[in-house]
């Protein structure tokens, strides 16, 4: 699981281009949860100098980040929905059904 390269530097928003593709924002715990299952299983951290958007709102209209999976643990922080950074893309899902 990689950050899509073109979502890079996009806000929040960018999601809606992907909703096409059959793609959507994952949750933080869909995340969280990947990134463990696949280091226990590989010792491979995936998402060590990025971070994804997720579907979940903080409070103050902020969308939840999961990234930076490193030997501190995992970042999970907030931004705007017009934030925007070289770090911070989408790692989408598939959209069931």
């Amino acid at each position: 699981m990689e950050v899509l390269p073109a979502s890079l530097s996009e806000p929040v928003s960018y999601v809606r281009s992907l909703r096409l593709q059959g793609l959507e924002l994952p949750s933080a715990a869909e995340v969280s949860l990947m990134l463990f299952l696949h280091y226990a299983a590989t010792r491979e951290q995936l998402l060590q100098k990025k971070h994804t958007w997720c579907g979940d709102t903080a409070t103050l209209e902020r969308f939840v980040t999961v990234g930076a999976f490193g030997r501190n643990g995992l970042f999970v922080s907030a931004h705007p929905g017009a934030y925007f950074s070289r770090g911070l893309g989408i790692c989408a899902r598939l959209v069931n059904g």
